[in-house]
């Protein structure tokens, strides 16, 4: 089992977060939108409340007991900061990072704390580029 938080609540996050607590991780699922923590909370999910990119709220989701971190939300800039301070400040071992914009993914490296990143539009065009 590992502890994992998972940032972003409605769409692919909640998607990762339920499948990685059905697989028997400890998930704790950061979201923005209020109200939203009833809902994680129905699917087995640990809820906090509030802006990923400030230290304290990834702290309260267990941030310095963490093995890994996903960076899923819909904004590149967010998980771009929350993927350095999950590194950086927290020490967090694997950080993986969606990225929104296929024209960003050059800056999803190791210099943000990226350790994978995941884009779904390119996920999709390789597929497509595939032989049948």
């Amino acid at each position: 089992m590992m502890r994992i938080i998972v940032v972003g609540g409605a769409g692919l996050a909640e998607q990762v977060a339920t499948a990685l607590e059905l697989a028997g991780h400890e998930v704790s699922v950061i979201d923005t939108d209020p109200g939203r923590e009833s809902a994680l909370a129905k699917a087995g999910l640990r809820a906090v409340r509030g802006d990923p990119t400030v230290p304290a709220t990834l702290e309260s989701a267990g941030a310095h007991r963490t093995e890994v971190l996903i960076a899923g939300s819909r904004s590149d800039e967010t998980n771009l900061v929350v993927s350095l301070l999950a590194k950086k400040h927290f020490g967090i071992p694997r950080v993986i990072s969606r990225v929104n914009d296929s024209a960003n993914e050059d800056l999803f490296d190791d210099t943000w704390g990226v350790d994978a990143l995941v884009s779904p539009s390119t996920a999709v065009v390789s597929l497509v580029s595939l032989p049948a």
